[in-house]
């Protein structure tokens, strides 16, 4: 439970950071589509940031293989 919050505050702590950016690039948008297109942003990026980070592998399972390598 302590874990979700954390990756809940970390998540909107990072939209909170990329908000002035991702509101930049919708000015190069119709405003019609402004909307959907943010919300369609924040979608990546919040699945970039939970399958992102289980793409990392370990120290210790870079280590294992390399030693199996070997």
């Amino acid at each position: 439970a302590m874990n979700e919050i954390l990756n809940e505050t970390f998540e909107e702590e990072v939209l909170r950071i990329l908000s002035p950016k991702i509101k930049s690039v919708l000015k190069q948008t119709s405003i019609q589509y402004r909307d959907d297109l943010e919300q369609e942003l924040k979608l990546l990026i919040l699945t970039k940031i939970n399958n992102g980070f289980n793409e990392i592998k370990s120290f210790f399972d870079l280590m294992a293989e390399q030693q199996y390598s070997n």
